[in-house]
């Protein structure tokens, strides 16, 4: 047994260990020595690391074996074919010529294989990384969305209680691809003609305008305010005769109203007005007819 220095990595090792304990690369039985520079190297190796000197396996490569030539002068001894193979064995430049059958059994590129194997084994890892990173975005996609979704649809079921055009509005700004958009976008053009009319109601002091304004919009949020305008108005105009049928008026047709008690009290003191005023024209009148009775006198009188 003897100390070489690794072909493959340049560590001492022993030409009898089978592996070579730094690299792996096989060693007994698979070294070779270069006849040009005696260097030592793997079998598979087609020229020499150190001097170059090429090694080319052909048919003609066992070229040492005349060696049996001695024994052609004692023809009378036993056949030299056991000889053949021993001087084969012992020759020393055997390893050169040696046939190249054992080459597919020296696992040369087990050097190389472990990273490429590493390397694919990375390639693989990062693309289920990618895959895995790439649903996970999905997921967090379609998460948000359907929170998103189920916000919208809450949001729609408080507007339709909803008269308020800023929350239309804001529906629209914060959701502009609900399924819902174009009834709120309808709904909330609505909400803009109301507006308008109720302005015009606001401004008016004709009850009939008022009420209908109420008509057209029976659920409006001014409904209530077009009750009270209206109430105002015919309480204005009320007022404005002064007399009982006047207040009468109002009382028929606001039972409830704000002005209901006021109404009241005036109608009492038109009432008790006009009384007065009805006996003071009787009381008028027959005054009239007392003041000519001199001027017509009667029959009886004369006699």
């Amino acid at each position: 047994m003897s100390l070489i220095k690794c072909p493959e990595c340049g560590h001492e090792v022993s030409t009898k260990a089978p592996r070579c304990p730094h690299c792996g690369v096989p060693i007994a039985g698979n070294l070779k020595r270069c006849p040009n520079c005696d260097t030592i190297m793997l079998k598979d190796v087609e020229c020499c690391p150190n001097c170059d000197t090429p090694f080319i396996v052909t048919n003609e490569a066992p070229e040492p074996t005349p060696a049996p030539a001695p024994a052609e002068p004692t023809p009378t001894l036993t056949p030299p074919a056991p000889a053949a193979p021993t001087e084969e064995v012992t020759a020393p430049k055997t390893e050169s010529a040696e046939p190249a059958s054992n080459q597919p059994t020296a696992p040369t590129p087990s050097p190389a294989a472990a990273p490429a194997k590493k390397k694919s084994l990375g390639g693989w890892a990062l693309f289920a990384l990618i895959v895995v990173l790439a649903a996970l975005a999905v997921l967090i996609v379609w998460q948000i969305q359907s929170s998103r979704e189920a916000s919208a649809e809450a949001a729609f079921t408080l507007l339709r209680e909803c008269n308020d055009p800023r929350s239309f509005e804001d529906f629209i700004n914060r959701y502009p691809k609900s399924r819902h958009i174009e009834e709120v976008e309808a709904r909330l053009e609505e909400l803009r003609l109301e507006e308008i009319a109720w302005q015009a109601a606001l401004s008016t002091t004709n009850p009939a305008i008022v009420r209908d304004f109420i008509d057209n919009y029976p659920t409006s949020a001014h409904h209530s305010a077009a009750l009270h305008r209206i109430d105002t108005l015919d309480w204005r105009e009320a007022n404005k005769k002064n007399t009982s049928a006047g207040y009468t008026a109002y009382i028929s047709a606001h039972d409830a109203g704000d002005f209901i008690t006021e109404a009241f009290t005036a109608h009492e003191e038109a009432v008790k007005r006009e009384e007065q005023a009805y006996r003071d024209s009787i009381a008028a009148a027959r005054a009239d007819t007392l003041a000519l009775q001199p001027l017509f006198p009667t029959t009886n009188n004369t006699l």
